[in-house]
């Protein structure tokens, strides 16, 4: 009995052996197919997400929705990303769950546009809600009254013309998702990425999601506080115009000259101590006229005698 034990247990050894080699070669074959599809778009490739690779993001940290609403024991692998029609894409695998095509959209959008097939489970995000079927799929959002905006007859076309395979299309954060079952047929992959642009393309109607560290430019007219300064600011300016442009006299007053009486000048005067004190002017003002610029008199310096010198 104990020889036929161990024979059984040899047998075993050899067919787990045997089963692990064969699973390391169909992954081989895969991952091979799958760089050779990512290099027809220029795209570079990755084995697993855990690979330091330039440029390669965390997936699993921007995308929590819809076929991404996974137990972290899911490993994404498979992975090629790279540039399509200008934007950032990326098409990658979860093990033994679906095959992920995303492209990442300039604008990211707290509003969510969830497109599935009716056999497809609903989404389990308690914050979204049936908005109505679109042929063979159902549309999902987290704000209806935008959703019926996007759904119009370029939605209803999309809809209705994506194959069968691609299960869900859904927008999240920056991203524009398709999920689809596990697949490396490089036809499949092709049309999921072409299908998913032009979802993004239709997505631009969404609105963007407002920074809130980024204050309104008081400057801008459109803006909230430009508004504001700008209603407070034009009585005060337009005050200060008048001012400015209001004559200084009145009529019927005479106008005082901007500058010091005119008089001899300094140089002119005697200095030393022999220097003579003038008497102040005497005798009557001058009427003032009311009309034009009146002239002040010239002052007249009398004639005095000198002073006796107490020495003398």
């Amino acid at each position: 009995m104990t020889a036929v034990y161990f024979v059984i247990a040899a047998l075993a050894l050899i067919g787990a052996a045997l089963l692990l080699w064969l699973d390391r070669r169909r992954t081989a074959v895969v991952r091979r197919e799958r760089a050779v599809w990512g290099d027809g778009h220029g795209f570079r490739y990755a084995a697993s997400e855990r690979d330091d690779a330039t440029g390669l993001r965390d997936m699993r940290s921007e995308l929590h929705r819809a076929t991404m609403d996974l137990a972290d024991h899911v490993e994404i692998s498979d992975l090629t990303y790279g540039r399509y029609y200008g934007e950032e894409a990326i098409a990658f695998d979860l093990t033994d769950v679906a095959t992920v095509v995303a492209i990442r959209r300039s604008s990211a959008s707290s509003v969510v546009i969830d497109v599935r097939q009716e056999k497809v489970l609903a989404p389990a995000e308690d914050d979204v809600e049936l908005l109505g079927a679109m042929g063979r799929r159902v549309m999902f959002s987290t704000h209806l009254d935008i959703a019926r905006r996007v759904c119009d007859r370029r939605m209803v076309a999309l809809a209705s013309n994506a194959p069968d395979y691609i299960e869900v299309l859904w927008n999240e954060g920056h991203w524009a998702v398709a999920s689809m079952p596990l697949t490396n047929d490089p036809v499949r992959l092709d049309t999921a990425l072409e299908t998913v642009r032009r979802f993004t393309d239709l997505l631009r109607v969404l609105p963007p999601v407002l920074d809130p560290s980024r204050t309104p430019d008081p400057r801008d007219p459109s803006s909230p506080t430009g508004r504001g300064r700008r209603g407070l600011d034009e009585p005060k300016t337009e005050a200060i115009s008048r001012d400015q442009l209001r004559p200084q006299s009145t009529e019927g007053s005479p106008s005082r000259p901007s500058g010091p009486p005119s008089g001899p000048s300094q140089s002119a005067r005697p200095s030393g101590p022999h220097q003579q004190q003038q008497p102040p002017t005497t005798g009557p003002k001058p009427a003032a006229s009311d009309t034009g610029r009146r002239m002040q008199p010239m002052p007249v310096r009398r004639r005095t005698e000198r002073p006796t010198r107490l020495d003398d």
